[in-house]
């Protein structure tokens, strides 16, 4: 199965999206091991690619990242650290 990685978690091209301003705020790491954790879910993958979440399964899982990231960064156990 062909990798639909692009930098984000999946799809298209990083520099394509547009970010919500809460997900913005999450350290870089944990957006980068959430996109990889997910571009390696061949069940979430193969859903994008045969779209069986309907014409905007991509959207869909872009959405799911921001939401695992939102829940994450708004979680009163994690803190951010800069590094």
């Amino acid at each position: 199965m062909e990798s639909m990685n692009d930098g984000c978690g999946i799809g298209v091209p990083a520099s394509t999206l547009e970010e919500p301003e809460v997900v913005a705020l999450v350290d870089p790491h944990l957006r980068e091991g959430v996109a990889l954790i997910l571009s390696r879910w061949d069940g979430l993958q193969m859903a994008v690619q045969n779209q069986w979440g309907g014409h905007d399964s991509l959207q869909k899982s872009h959405q799911l990242a921001d939401d695992i990231l939102s829940w994450f960064s708004q979680s009163k156990g994690y803190v951010l650290i800069e590094v």
